[in-house]
């Protein structure tokens, strides 16, 4: 039988929409942050690009005869450096991407999913064991058995200080009016309220 009142249920409620809030949030900010990255691709893409350019510019000078030889081959080598980091540039731009999706759920999800698996089977308790008090109102209403059971589970519930405010002798908690209002204050921690008969 679940502890929790309604108005803790509440709490509990928006402490956990904060905590998911919070993740999901740090989770989307660590993607974007490590989506902006895209930027360094693409500046390794532009620095190949150029250096490329070079490469293309000192082989025309290894044309010139007497000082080409040496200059015609260190023009290859430059070309081939700005193909590979062109190469590089275009590649990690897909890398970043990934990266920025899987961190960007990592950082949301792994601090969320294990509190909603604790938290999912405790609200489905309770909501199970509201109903069943629920329907059992609609039932059997001021029934002396139901403000029995009533008054036994705020027993259960109630600390001490609070029992002696509605009971100031506990050893006769369940006897009439005193089981009444253990009954009322059972329905009361639990957000609910007697039906309105005709």
């Amino acid at each position: 039988m679940p502890v929790l009142s309604l108005r803790a249920m509440r709490a509990l409620n928006v402490a956990l929409a904060a905590w998911a809030a919070l993740w999901i949030g740090l989770g989307a900010w660590t993607g974007y942050e490590v989506s902006s990255l895209h930027a360094l691709s693409d500046t390794v893409v532009k620095a190949g690009t150029a250096v490329r350019t070079t490469g293309d510019a000192l082989e025309t000078i290894g044309h010139i005869p007497l000082v080409g030889g040496e200059v015609g081959r260190f023009a290859d080598q430059v070309r081939d450096a700005g193909a590979s980091a062109q190469a590089s540039g275009r590649a990690s731009r897909g890398t970043v991407d990934r990266l920025a999706v899987l961190l960007g759920l990592s950082a949301g999800l792994i601090p969320t999913l294990p509190v909603l698996a604790l938290y999912l089977p405790l609200r489905r308790s309770w909501q199970r064991d509201r109903r069943a008090v629920h329907d059992a109102l609609a039932a059997w209403g001021r029934e002396p058995g139901l403000d029995e059971f009533l008054a036994r589970r705020a027993l259960l519930h109630l600390p001490y200080s609070e029992l002696r405010v509605v009971a100031p002798d506990p050893r006769r908690a369940l006897e009439e009016p005193v089981r009444t209002q253990l009954a009322d204050e059972e329905l009361r921690r639990l957000g609910l309220e007697r039906p309105v008969r005709a």
